[in-house]
């Protein structure tokens, strides 16, 4: 292994940069070193990328990435994680520091949260290793799924945690809006739960729509031809759907969830629109007695959820996995993600390839 490694830092302003001469992550005290394996982009990338915070403690320029699968490289001699060298891991990026001003709960988050003057500067998935701090939740990940796959256990875990706090039952109907990584991740777990699944997109998704039938949705809508709303209560006889989730960068999707739910229904907001303000009329909440959760991530509990669910094999990880590409390919996985290429997938995922 040589002393430097090769990472991409985002500076906030819309540009990003690919670097080889940062040096190889060192442990922290109490920590580990990993090499990292494959990391998952989705549009909060898009987001952090422009400057759009969203996440505590965020800043820039930084090393990003957080859907991060990777192998323990070098432990700490005081590393009390659970884990040993060569072990694949899934890692929750959330961890927990001292308050500072601005973040009086010390929630910081890798990918995010850590500068460039930090350590080596490698905190996220985009580089070829990363530090990890003591107390960082890894969680064990199967060799019987590629990497790449395995970077899924981020976005299911957050769909365990949201369809927990619902309450989502076999026989109820869902709708999830915006056909993304996270729309299909919330349509095949719920169609996992049992529940009756309807995903909506527009005339620009017919192929992610058709994978959300892959993954087990039962219905699709292009909102471009039909009436969601009408759709769905067609569906249900009227009744509307028990539960609806806006995944969608548009602008309307949030309003619209409460239109799709019937009286005493539960409503999840998780598509980030980059701090622009949307249409609600909140009096539908009001009168109809509609619960609205935020969707802001997993919990540890659910990150261990995902992971053992991925374990099993069963997940359908495949249809979900999209263009892979390295870092030499960056800028066409920026283009899947910006969709700007005249290239759709479902998903992209960067992977690493570190020297041995």
């Amino acid at each position: 292994m040589g002393t430097t490694c090769r990472a991409v830092v985002f500076h906030g302003d819309g540009t990003w940069d690919r670097r080889d001469d940062f040096a190889v992550a060192t442990a922290p005290p109490g920590g580990a070193v990993l090499a990292v394996e494959a990391v998952g982009l989705c549009h909060s990338d898009v987001a952090q990328l422009h400057g759009h915070h969203h996440v505590p403690g965020e800043v820039s320029p930084t090393v990003p990435g957080h859907e991060i699968v990777g192998r323990v490289h070098a432990l700490d001699d005081d590393a009390d994680l659970g884990v040993e060298v060569g072990d694949r891991v899934a890692v929750n990026i959330v961890t927990y520091g001292a308050p500072y001003e601005g973040n009086p709960f010390g929630v910081r988050c890798y990918g995010y949260s850590f500068g460039l003057d930090e350590r080596e500067g490698l905190w996220g998935g985009y580089g070829e290793y990363m530090s990890i701090l003591p107390g960082t939740q890894l969680e064990r990940l199967t060799e019987s799924v590629g990497a790449e796959e395995l970077t899924l256990f981020e976005p299911l875990s957050n769909m365990v945690a949201w369809l927990t706090k619902v309450n989502l039952q076999a026989g109820q109907t869902i709708v999830v809006q915006g056909p993304g990584h996270m729309g299909l991740t919330c349509a095949a777990y719920a169609a996992s739960l049992g529940a009756r699944v309807i995903v909506t997109g527009t005339g620009e998704d017919a192929m992610r729509l058709e994978v959300a039938r892959e993954v087990g949705a039962d219905h699709i809508v292009d909102v471009t031809v039909d009436d969601p709303v009408e759709v769905v209560k067609d569906l249900t006889g009227g009744f509307g759907a028990s539960v609806a989730v806006d995944l969608a960068s548009a602008p309307s999707t949030p309003g619209l969830c409460l239109d799709l739910v019937h009286h005493g229904g539960q409503v999840v907001w998780a598509g980030l629109k980059d701090r622009v303000a949307v249409p609600v009329v909140s009096d539908h909440v009001v009168t109809r007695s509609l619960t609205v959760h935020g969707g802001a991530g997993g919990t540890p509990e659910s990150v261990t959820e995902a992971c053992r669910i991925l374990n099993t094999g069963d997940f359908p990880t495949a249809p979900l996995l999209g263009e892979v590409v390295d870092l030499d390919g960056l800028d066409r996985a920026m283009e899947i993600l910006l969709r700007s290429g005249g290239e759709d997938a479902v998903r992209a995922v960067l992977r690493h390839t570190p020297a041995a």
